[in-house]
């Protein structure tokens, strides 16, 4: 079986937690096995803004709009960083690896489109996410919607 192209295309929504690095530990081992690709994913959740910014978008405050695009710029190189990080990994490992950042208001839903638009066989995911402030940019506790909605394999992680 080693070589099949069952798993070719391996998805990881990743958000920080031990929960989602141990789930690209796994996706690493599988990924050799069957000689896949592995995506990283996180997705920055506008719903976990303050109240306050996105009453500025509502009312177009240009100055407070700017303010929560600069937020947005900032978070999203956090995330970038992160993730390069663990595509660095991948590919020591000898993976190929990718990463893509979404933006969203359910985490779940945000995972599934991109899902949808791309050939994905295998979702490997943390059982719990981050909490919190980490909020802002977790996978938070939607494994089980995941597998519940997703059109291929979920493998949830916990341990």
């Amino acid at each position: 079986m080693v070589g099949s192209n069952i798993f070719k295309n391996i998805l990881v929504p990743y958000d920080g937690s031990k929960y989602s690095r141990r789930a690209i530990a796994h996706a690493i081992k599988i990924a050799k096995k069957f000689e896949s690709s592995v995506f990283l994913v996180t997705e920055v959740n506008t719903s976990d803004f303050p109240p306050g910014m996105l009453l500025a978008l509502i009312q177009k405050d240009k100055l407070l709009e700017k303010s929560i695009n600069e937020f947005m710029v900032a978070v999203k190189s956090q995330a970038r960083k992160e993730l390069l990080a663990e595509v660095a990994v991948c590919k020591e490992k000898g993976v190929n690896a990718y990463y893509d950042i979404i933006v969203g208001t359910s985490p779940a839903e945000a995972i599934l489109k991109f899902v949808r638009g791309r050939k994905i066989d295998l979702i490997i995911i943390g059982s719990q996410g981050l909490h919190g402030i980490g909020k802002i940019k977790a996978l938070g506790s939607v494994s089980r919607k995941i597998s519940e909605l997703a059109n291929c394999p979920v493998l949830i992680i916990h341990e």
